[in-house]
């Protein structure tokens, strides 16, 4: 099931929540390339501002799955 995940202007509804590990967030890169290239400049470290389905949260960028193309960002501990 898709969620609204909002960070800065770009909207993202096609993020999808780890089932198992709510906490974690997937952006598909091929749907959102320009919110892809601002994270492919981040690191770690840094802390994103976001809404998911209208809540505020901060998430942290965890790293880019390759294999299928996208990027996991986590709810900080």
């Amino acid at each position: 099931m898709g969620h609204v995940v909002k960070i800065g202007r770009y909207e993202i509804i096609d993020a999808e929540m780890d089932t198992e590990n709510l906490d974690t967030v997937s952006i598909p890169c091929q749907t959102n390339p320009g919110l892809s290239y601002q994270l492919d400049g981040w690191d770690t470290e840094t802390s994103v501002p976001a809404w998911i389905d209208g809540n505020p949260v901060d998430l942290d960028v965890g790293h880019y799955d390759k294999q299928q193309d996208r990027w996991i960002l986590k709810k900080p501990a």
